[in-house]
């Protein structure tokens, strides 16, 4: 069993698309290679896929996963997918918009949390995928599903916010538990957490990374205010419902006692300055024996 990094970076992608500033300007001069928004796959041939988080840049991150292609010989036809199912996390643009890339009448479910496939269903553009072949279901936290043979998959709830979008409406900021989940991982080799957006390493999140093989973990900013300070907008990560990599409170301090084996940074913003492998940043991280996620990225779980 296998996942593949389908896409590294927050959203926007490496370098957004209206930025020349932050690690932006290095893949504009070339000297650093693009990486799509964050998402990943998780399976193998015989079996067929599974997609957390359906980023904006799916369609290329398809394209680019051989893994994910069509098969000319297919017994149901020229059209078809390994992709058996797809799980979303949260109701962020950079989490749901590449669903839309899954329509055209092909059979697949879409897992998640209860609030965030409400978002969908009460947003009519998401009609497009035809409900007599793509199913939704809520998942409650802590229940196990096994969409594809040979994996058990389990959502847990982390702290987090709701969609920045969607604040207005509902009155909310940062804070609220239920719209973000992290997603536990088993196969008979071990397992595996991915965490695409975390505002607070608690005690109970700690324990269940302690027990884990490998992590994916919410790598967004290095800095809290690295955006501002680098003219990249207001907003603070923690404003985004993102905890900064550095700092007491942040993954490198609080998880330094949990001996995985490995520790990947994952959903990392173009502000980010471990995208540079010469920067302090980078070396601090891998120094707390923390490395990065590429576009790519394929390994084992």
């Amino acid at each position: 069993m296998e996942l593949i990094v389908l896409g590294a970076a927050a959203g926007g992608g490496l370098p957004q698309w209206n930025c020349a500033g932050g690690q932006s300007i290095e893949v504009w001069n070339k000297t650093r290679s693009p990486q799509s928004q964050a998402s990943v796959a998780i399976g193998d041939e015989h079996n067929g896929y599974v997609v957390i988080n359906a980023s904006p840049d799916l369609r290329q991150q398809i394209l680019q996963t051989p893994q994910l292609h069509p098969k000319p010989d297919h017994p149901n036809g020229v059209r078809n997918t390994p992709i058996k199912a797809v799980i979303v996390t949260n109701a962020d643009v950079d989490n749901v918009a590449g669903l839309l890339n899954l329509r055209e009448k092909q059979r697949f479910s879409i897992y998640g949390p209860t609030k965030v496939l409400e978002i969908l269903q009460e947003n009519s553009i998401f009609a497009v995928l035809d409900p007599e072949f793509v199913t939704q279901r809520p998942l409650k936290t802590t229940e196990t599903i096994s969409p594809i043979s040979g994996v058990e998959i389990e959502l847990f709830t982390v702290a987090g916010k709701a969609p920045l979008y969607l604040e207005d409406s509902l009155g909310i900021q940062s804070g609220d538990l239920g719209f973000t989940s992290g997603i536990e991982i088993r196969t008979e080799a071990g397992k595996t957490l991915v965490i695409s957006s975390c505002a607070q390493i608690d005690q109970k999140l700690r324990e269940r990374i302690e027990t884990a093989d490998h992590l994916l973990f919410d790598g967004t900013v290095f800095e809290d205010d690295e955006m501002p300070q680098l003219g990249l907008g207001e907003k603070t990560g923690r404003r985004m419902g993102h905890l900064p990599i550095s700092g007491t409170d942040g993954p490198i301090a609080q998880l330094a006692h949990c001996n995985l084996k490995t520790k990947r940074f994952f959903h990392i913003n173009n502000s980010n300055p471990i995208w540079d492998e010469q920067s302090l940043a980078h070396r601090t991280i891998r120094d707390a024996g923390w490395d990065i996620c590429h576009d790519g990225l394929v390994f084992e779980i």
